[in-house]
């Protein structure tokens, strides 16, 4: 009887490997998704926040984590040709707020990627306003000019091609984020026809808003959080404001995914490095790994 039971423990044992390697053979390796407001050189909170006091942490950080894609808000032009130089592997594609691409002091919403491992087959901006075609426009009761930062990307290794949006939503204006968030729901099924859409982002609102329920409910986007097999740091907010030690529960950055797609979220992470008890940013990174089927 032992024997027996020996045997059959053995033989489920073998069959559920097997189903787990069959499963795993249907994905391609995960890309390394992080959305990231790495903040503007910020000199009003000396020296925390002042950029020269923190590229070295945060080319540590993307060094240790290894990211394919990051979907950054808020840094300047220096603080891109700095990170271009301190990570030579990486690019960006974006412009500035206003549409600029050479004046220093303007807020870009780029897409940082690995020239190695991707190609970028097109790409462009539109704004958060009526007039979304228009550079600078501002939209609604916005406090600033917002952009969303769009590419349709190719995996050199695997062929796989896939949109990647990355915005930066405004921080005063309520009737700004309604309708920008109305404007990604009406663009996700024009850009979700063909391939599948990655959209990084500082949304400037929380898992308890009505804005993420409308983009959570909306059967055209998913949050990657709710989708991820495993988490690292589940209950950390993502906004601490440089406090090492601080408590709150909120994630007001996000990576969305469309739905209607084979999309496998391995993991979902919330970076809470510190280097020396200090932050590279004031918001700590969200990575997800995220596999596109074969």
């Amino acid at each position: 009887m032992k024997i027996y039971l020996f045997f059959f423990a053995l033989v489920i044992g073998i069959s559920s490997c097997k189903k787990k390697d069959d499963e795993e053979a249907k994905w391609h390796e995960p890309l390394r998704i992080a959305s990231y407001n790495i903040q503007y050189d910020n000199t009003t909170k000396v020296p925390v926040s002042v950029w020269a006091n923190r590229k070295e942490s945060f080319k540590n950080l993307v060094t240790k984590y290894n990211f394919d894609i990051i979907g950054a808000q808020e840094p300047y032009l220096s603080q891109l040709n700095d990170i271009k130089t301190l990570l030579p592997d990486y690019d960006y594609i974006g412009v500035d707020i206003i549409g600029g691409t050479t004046t220093q002091g303007r807020h870009y919403t780029p897409i940082i990627y690995k020239k190695s491992k991707f190609e970028i087959l097109d790409w462009g901006t539109f704004w958060f306003s009526p007039n979304s075609s228009t550079p600078g426009s501002l939209g609604w009761d916005a406090y600033s000019a917002r952009i969303c930062t769009r590419a349709l990307i190719k995996d050199k290794t695997t062929g796989k091609i896939f949109n990647f949006l990355n915005v930066h939503l405004d921080h005063i204006g309520t009737t700004a984020r309604d309708m920008s968030v109305q404007m990604l729901l009406s663009l996700t099924p024009l850009v979700s026809s063909k391939y599948p859409v990655i959209i990084t982002g500082d949304f400037n609102f929380n898992q308890n808003s009505v804005n993420y329920s409308k983009i959570k409910n909306s059967g055209l986007l998913k949050d990657s959080y709710d989708l991820a097999l495993s988490h690292t740091n589940k209950d950390k907010g993502t906004f601490h404001d440089y406090e090492v030690n601080y408590t709150t529960t909120t994630r007001i950055d996000h990576v969305f995914l469309s739905t209607g797609r084979p999309l496998r979220v391995k993991s979902h992470q919330i970076i809470t490095d510190d280097f020396g008890g200090k932050f590279p940013s004031d918001h700590c990174p969200v990575m997800i790994e995220l596999q596109l089927q074969k």
